[in-house]
């Protein structure tokens, strides 16, 4: 057992196509009992093979404090098995122990702007837990989109939102996804005992796309953003930056006096969010996405 463990500490994974929704079980909500434990429906772990020895990386959470909503939520513990490092795993791919990879994964053809969820983290030696999330074309290598959640490496008590935006790296067509989540990153970090909870995931899709209205003499960016964004105005008119989130929370408003204006986006959480810029009688000069990265 212990390539594979050392292969899904390491995330190396290969895909092929099966049939299903994007997100099966978001919310973690149905399971199956098994003799000695329980396995969330539509999602593959460990816990077939390192049962035999009572070992449990993959967990039904049913306490208040570890259930973000409804009745349970999916505990994800870094167990030793065999005398090797145990991650704990779960996928909507297929862990396979014969050729140590996780194939499988989901037919899907959407573009999701971002995925979103709430985690809570016990870290042990600053160890963390990641989530992430790949769209694949026409095979495993084709990678369309990627989006990875790592947690602080350092105890989160409480459920937290995550947000984290898709990044498309071409336009192929979308056949396949994977959602993959551990307790630990790797083996180099990964330490027994980091527990990731993880509850009511989701993909944030605008299915008439977010509307955009562009204006050539104002110019945003960068984008992708870290820390600043510089806003230009050709016209040096006064204007003002109003940014929001994807539930339509207002985030951010600064009014802009100058051509040249900057704007401190370093506090904010890495996500997607949408801007607009209006002019001094209100009416929108420009709204487009952004997003903030870390």
């Amino acid at each position: 057992m212990k390539k594979i463990f050392t292969l899904l500490s390491a995330f190396a994974i290969s895909i092929t196509t099966v049939c299903a929704q994007a997100t099966p079980n978001a919310g973690f909500e149905t399971w199956t009992s098994h003799t000695g434990y329980n396995t969330p429906d539509n999602w593959d772990n460990a816990n077939p093979t390192t049962a035999i020895l009572g070992t449990f990386t993959c967990v039904k959470a049913t306490a208040a404090a570890d259930v973000h909503s409804g009745a349970a939520a999916l505990k994800l513990v870094t167990q030793t098995y065999l005398g090797n490092l145990a991650p704990g795993i779960a996928t909507t791919g297929t862990i396979n122990t014969t050729n140590q990879t996780v194939g499988g994964g989901i037919a899907f053809t959407g573009t999701p702007d971002s995925i979103t969820g709430y985690y809570k983290y016990t870290s042990v030696s600053s160890d963390h837990g990641f989530a992430s999330f790949t769209l694949f074309g026409t095979s495993n290598t084709d990678t369309v989109a990627q989006a990875y959640f790592a947690t602080p490496a350092a105890t989160v008590g409480s459920y937290t939102r995550f947000s984290q935006p898709l990044v498309y790296r071409n336009a192929h067509a979308v056949t396949n996804s994977i959602w993959i989540l551990l307790s630990s990153q790797n083996q180099t970090s990964a330490k027994v005992g980091s527990t990731l909870y993880i509850d009511d995931l989701g993909l944030v899709t605008n299915p008439n796309g977010i509307p955009v209205l562009q204006n050539s003499e104002i110019s945003v960016g960068p984008n992708p953003a870290t820390n600043v964004v510089m806003i230009n105005n050709v016209s040096n008119a006064k204007t003002t930056f109003t940014l929001f989130d994807l539930t339509g929370q207002k985030v951010m408003e600064e009014v802009l006096n100058s051509a040249s204006n900057s704007v401190d986006v370093s506090s904010l959480p890495a996500g997607l969010y949408i801007y607009s810029l209006l002019d001094a009688n209100k009416g929108i000069v420009k709204t487009a996405k952004l997003i903030v990265q870390k």
